[in-house]
């Protein structure tokens, strides 16, 4: 038997699902420590970083339309890539492309995670990821979280959307 009501993405729970979706990833596939951090230690943390990436992933279900980004310095994207690729600190820089694809996969695994942890019943489209330097971690207007993944910020915001087409949601033309 199968169940038509939505899951609840953002609910009371959401934070705790997202912080363990993220120490799984980090852990497991970027051998990287996370912890959970507030605000304003974030905030300490971010006046040092200069240049941002942030990568942000769609997901859909039916009328269920949201988006996870993650927002981390490039110094952090570098060594998250040199972790997962086995490579070494002082060996010469990656593409830049190839840090980008990087970054986009983990948003990618972190939001994937956090799905099949909430919503296991239900399959989920996933976009591919749309990876871009950013000035300043954004505001969020859903659940906005903050770590920090071996020393550096990340900042993790999670959105439900409208439906990209009406017909998605039940609506008739």
């Amino acid at each position: 038997m199968s169940s038509t009501t939505s899951p609840d993405l953002i609910g009371p729970e959401t934070a705790h699902a997202v912080l363990t979706a993220i120490q799984s990833v980090a852990e497991r596939s970027f051998f990287a420590a996370v912890e959970p951090c507030d605000e304003r230690a974030f905030g300490e943390l971010a006046v040092k970083v200069s240049r941002w990436l942030v990568a942000t992933v769609r997901f859909e279900e039916g009328p269920l339309v949201g988006s996870m980004s993650c927002t981390l310095p490039e110094d952090l994207a570098r060594a998250l890539f040199d972790a997962f690729t086995g490579g070494h600190p002082s060996a010469p820089a990656p593409a830049r492309d190839q840090v980008l694809d990087l970054v986009g996969e983990f948003s990618n695994m972190v939001c994937g995670a956090w799905l099949s942890r909430c919503a296991s019943d239900w399959t989920f489209k996933l976009r591919p990821p749309v990876v871009e330097p950013v000035l300043q971690p954004l505001g969020a207007d859903g659940l906005q979280l903050f770590v920090v993944v071996n020393d550096r910020p990340l900042a993790l915001a999670l959105r439900l959307l409208e439906p990209a087409f009406p017909a998605a949601a039940g609506a008739k033309a």
